[in-house]
């Protein structure tokens, strides 16, 4: 890289190889959705009332 370039080192890499901060992020997001949608314990607790 010479010293004429003056753009940001984070922007190359994203230039490169893509914003993997971004992609991290968004996997992560839907890891915690999908945890909470399989750990929602409200529909065994509707369960148990009707039961009752």
């Amino acid at each position: 890289m010479d010293a004429t370039n003056t753009e940001p080192i984070y922007d190359l890499l994203i230039t490169e190889r893509g914003d993997v901060i971004a992609d991290a992020a968004h996997a992560a997001e839907q890891t915690r959705l999908k945890a909470a949608d399989t750990l929602d314990f409200r529909l065994a607790d509707k369960a148990k009332d009707h039961t009752a």
